[in-house]
């Protein structure tokens, strides 16, 4: 069997994406890709030795930085999502970024496939950077095996206790960014009295609060940063983090766009009941395992968070179907799928 050589980008393994999505994405594709017989992978990086490779893979597109060579070697690029191009008054961009969006724009002309991570992320791929669509290919991401219900409940019981968590609470991963919808979703918890917890590096301090980005994170410190149903706990391990999954009383996704959505199959995996949008990429991750609201509604999401509370056999149902539709999602099929690119690519 000829080997396929891949040049595998690794550097969201290196930089502030190891601790989000693009990190996860990345580091559980490498863990599989490096099981399969057919490919040989080599790390990489942006701009590696690349004479001894067949293919390379950019495992990440930044818009408005020069992150993608033209070169020799055929290559494939990774594009999570656009949301800057979709709501661009949240994301405003200087002139620097404006020279290298045109840059960037360009470099894709030259790669021979792009990867995303949903359906709904490759529309608005070919709609917002002129790709073809018959150079993207939607392949989901999987949920790793140690996401599971937890039986021990003196193993969760240690934990609740060591962290001070309440008896009932909302959960939310992931980052500060204004499409996170981080404001209706503490206004849904006021609403519904439930204490939020909120996890993820970007809860941590910034130190600059009002770069433009950070907007809605500034909003929101000033509204709820000393709020006793807020509770704040910054970046934690996997391990810990399934733990508080398997404590929790809902996920909490109802975000203005999501290129995929981790968070909430890792949830349904676990057991935990989720609240996600009715718009972008959720509904088609989700299934019909998930509330999907409007996320603009606080109202709509503190509903939806009272019906899961106290309605013991729409909780029970919705656990079963969100696990059910879990099981949809693995990281080896994620590198099944990226190794028929890589081999469209290389033959």
């Amino acid at each position: 069997m000829t080997k396929i050589k891949v040049g595998f980008n690794v550097g969201p393994l290196k930089n502030g994406h190891q601790f989000r999505g693009i990190g996860q994405h990345t580091k559980n594709l490498l863990d599989e890709l490096r099981l399969r017989e057919d490919l040989e992978i080599k790390e990489v990086g942006s701009i590696g030795k690349l004479s001894q490779i067949d293919i390379v893979h950019h495992t990440f597109f930044d818009l408005f930085r020069s992150t993608l060579p033209i070169t020799k070697t055929p290559a494939i690029v990774t594009i999570h999502d656009v949301i800057p191009l979709v709501f661009p008054n949240h994301y405003p961009v200087g002139m620097r970024g404006r020279i290298a969006f045109i840059q960037q724009k360009r470099s894709l002309k030259y790669v021979k496939a792009v990867i995303t991570i949903s359906e709904s992320a490759k529309e608005d791929i070919v709609r917002y950077l002129d790709v073809d669509p018959k150079k993207v290919f939607p392949i989901h991401l999987g949920v790793g095996n140690n996401f599971v219900a937890i039986k021990n409940k003196e193993i969760l019981n240690e934990v609740k206790k060591r962290y001070e968590l309440p008896d009932q609470f909302a959960l939310y991963i992931g980052n500060v960014n204004w499409n996170k919808n981080l404001i209706n979703i503490v206004e849904g918890c006021l609403k519904a009295n439930i204490p939020l917890v909120l996890i993820g590096k970007s809860f941590e301090d910034h130190d600059d609060l009002n770069h433009p980005e950070l907007r809605s994170y500034k909003k929101f410190l000033q509204l709820y940063d000393k709020h006793p149903l807020v509770i704040k706990m910054g970046f934690l391990e996997n391990d810990l983090v399934i733990k508080i999954m398997n404590l929790a009383t809902v996920l909490l996704l109802p975000s203005y766009y999501e290129g995929f959505g981790l968070p909430i199959i890792e949830s349904q995996a676990c057991g935990l009941p989720v609240i996600t949008s009715q718009i972008s990429s959720m509904p088609e991750v989700a299934g019909d395992g998930a509330v999907l609201v409007d996320p603009y509604n606080s109202v709509v999401i503190a509903d939806a968070i009272s019906k899961i509370r106290d309605d013991n056999r729409f909780r029970e149902m919705l656990i079963i179907k969100g696990f059910q539709n879990s099981k949809k999602f693995s990281w080896k099929i994620t590198a099944e799928e990226t190794a028929k690119v890589y081999k469209n690519v290389g033959s």
